[in-house]
């Protein structure tokens, strides 16, 4: 578990910081406050200080200056800088020491919370300190949609990237074996692709290779060929995976490539003895997005009786969507879903792609209608012993926690609520929750919330506003951003595009 230390002259800012920040769940035991850098200092001495947010301007010793003290000092520790003016000497300066973000005051709730995540994440990844570390901060944050437009504008100014080209894409690189190195592929990659494209590189939360193009007329196809080119020359096209997400026409469509990409790759059969390259461009995750959210419903189903009823409805609906659609299309989503149900639950586990897959050979032969109706009941009941036994390898506290959010997660509830009703500390269980399911409390729950609210808009003609209290989030608003950053849309434009 972590301590953090806020620095600022202003106590008002350092009461806001304190009291809005939700730290326990992201594992914080201590949370020291100071007013100036030399007593920030006296408490390094005393307290092993994990994340340092502090203001540049001070009395004393600014920002700045406790900054370089700190590098000197504690290298370990992780900082993210404050300041209510936008000054690129400063910025150009925080990044050359390695700082996480350089928020602009007033400072946005949501803003440093994601700012504070990523933190962590590099803490618990052992990230070192150094200046490529706010790029990829930056780059992270805009692939999967955690920064605001204006934000992502100054800071590409900052740090030279264009976000006003014509299309996006994202490419997803994978290892298929932990031994093997990028590092002279990556490298291979951007000299191939730098001479028509604006290409930007980083490392995700799961250790996935990713490359930001941007370009005019971005042609997939063509860049997979290259890259595996590259791949089968360099003699390691066997071991590696590649997926190319969907080219998008501005810079705020990113994370839908990003998703799609990540997506291909996540569903992968990494056995496979050759290179993997998937391109699929024309790409619809609605399908699996509400079948998962079914599926997902009938594993929750601990009475025998209902979820072998509810596997044989399932089936059914299967079958009728082989009216319009072929077996094999049929079949692979309801591969995809299932998949989709593991990887949103089980992100640390691998191997899963492998042991769903094996059990579709069930369908690989000319099936009756009573035949195929039995195979997806099979299926669907070997999904939830699978699905039990990774559930079951969770520590109780931790079962008992995801419980929770499934059976409430409609009303307006929290880390600390579940902890006070349990008689536990919050910051070890935000800690564990992170450690064993690879996500933090809150953004279990918002993942499960949008989940439920899929199904809402494919279900009900309830307005936007209705399935955001339905789904439990007190903010209509919040609700459309944490949608659009899941799934690439808004509520509304999803519900159009595949429901209506």
């Amino acid at each position: 578990m972590f301590n953090a230390l806020l620095v600022d002259d202003e106590p008002t800012v350092l009461e806001t910081l304190r009291n809005t920040i939700l730290w326990n769940q992201f594992g914080f035991d201590e949370v020291f406050t100071a007013t100036d850098g030399n007593k920030a200092l006296e408490i390094m001495e005393i307290h092993k200080i994990n994340l340092l947010i502090t203001d540049i301007r001070m009395p004393h010793m600014n920002g700045m200056d406790l900054l370089k003290q700190v590098r000197s000092i504690y290298p370990n520790t992780h900082c993210i800088l404050l300041s209510a003016y936008s000054e690129f000497e400063y910025a150009r300066e925080a990044i050359t020491l390695g700082v996480e973000n350089y928020l602009l005051k007033p400072i946005q709730t949501e803003e440093i919370e994601n700012t504070i995540e990523k933190a962590i994440d590099n803490i618990y990844t052992n990230q070192n300190n150094n200046k490529v570390l706010f790029r990829n901060n930056i780059l992270l944050r805009w692939a999967t949609g955690n920064i605001s437009s204006d934000e992502l504008s100054e800071r590409a100014s900052m740090l030279n990237i264009n976000i006003y080209l014509s299309n996006y894409c994202v490419i997803c690189i994978k290892k298929k074996q932990p031994s093997v190195s990028l590092s002279a592929y990556q490298a291979q990659c951007i000299k191939a692709l730098i001479a028509e494209y604006e290409i930007h590189k980083l490392r995700d939360n799961r250790g996935r290779l990713i490359f930001i193009v941007g370009g005019q007329n971005i042609q997939p196809e063509k860049i997979a060929d290259n890259l595996q080119a590259i791949a089968l020359n360099m003699g390691i096209g066997a071991s590696i995976a590649l997926s190319i997400g969907m080219v998008v026409n501005n810079s705020d469509s990113l994370p839908l490539s990003y998703q799609t990409a990540c997506n291909l790759i996540e569903a992968a059969d990494m056995t496979a003895p050759e290179m993997i390259v998937l391109t699929k461009q024309n790409i619809s995750n609605h399908e699996d997005d509400v079948l998962a959210k079914e599926i997902h419903s009938i594993l929750l189903e601990q009475d025998e009786t209902k979820r072998a009823e509810e596997y044989k409805i399932l089936a059914h609906n299967m079958l009728a969507l082989m009216d319009t659609r072929d077996k094999d299309s049929v079949i692979s989503t309801l591969y995809h879903s299932i998949l989709r149900v593991f990887l949103l639950e089980f992100p640390n586990v691998e191997g899963i792609q492998e042991q769903i897959k094996s059990r579709m050979q069930l369908f690989t032969m000319n099936l009756t209608i009573e035949n195929f109706i039995e195979a997806i009941s099979e299926l669907l009941d070997y999904t939830f012993l699978l699905f039990r036994y990774h559930f079951e390898q969770l520590s109780p506290v931790i079962q008992a926690a995801i419980n929770y959010i499934h059976n409430n997660y409609a009303d307006s509830i929290s880390i600390k609520e579940f902890c006070n009703k349990n008689k536990m500390s919050t910051a070890y269980l935000g800690y564990l929750f992170k450690k064993e399911t690879g996500m933090f409390f809150n953004n279990y729950l918002t993942q499960f919330r949008i989940c439920c609210a899929i199904s809402l808009l494919k279900n009900t003609d309830n307005q936007i506003n209705e399935i955001s209290k339905q789904v439990g989030f007190s903010s209509t608003s919040y609700f459309i951003s944490c949608f659009k950053k899941q799934t690439g849309l808004s509520p509304i434009k999803y519900r159009e595009t595949y429901f209506i």
